[in-house]
């Protein structure tokens, strides 16, 4: 009389296969916001250091042309002009032309975060509502 010994085979159990995929959803629910918002953050960062190269092309746009008069963002920043995240914006102003405000709106994936300016003064503002570079939370 042959015994016969039952072995198991090998392999995880249904289980087991659902308590870990329970704890990568859970792991994934935590941390997605948290990388949603450095993405957010380093977008912003990029976005502010393009606003002053543009404010930087713009002074040297006025030594040149004696005025602000002329300037556009299409030739002055490509970059910001192109921005699938932010609607940006040169407001030329004062007497002789001689002031100028960059604005930046958020757009598409960065829709609830904040607008950014920068005037020809060095003032800036960050808000999520409308800013004003005299008043606003500063960069």
């Amino acid at each position: 009389m042959q015994h016969k010994i039952k072995t198991r085979e090998g392999g995880f159990s249904l289980i087991e296969i659902l308590v870990v995929v329970m704890i990568v959803s859970i792991l994934g629910a935590i941390s997605y916001p948290s990388y949603v918002q450095y993405v957010q953050k380093s977008r912003q960062s990029d976005a502010q250091a393009e606003m002053m190269a543009l404010a930087g092309a713009l002074e040297r746009y006025r030594a040149k042309n004696f005025s602000y008069n002329g300037a556009t963002l299409s030739s002055l920043s490509p970059t910001l002009a192109n921005s699938e995240f932010y609607s940006v914006a040169i407001s030329i102003q004062g007497d002789g032309d001689q002031q100028y405000e960059i604005s930046a709106t958020p757009k598409g994936l960065m829709d609830g975060t904040e607008i950014m300016k920068i005037d020809s003064e060095g003032r800036t503002c960050m808000k999520k509502s409308s800013c004003t570079t005299d008043s606003g939370p500063h960069w």
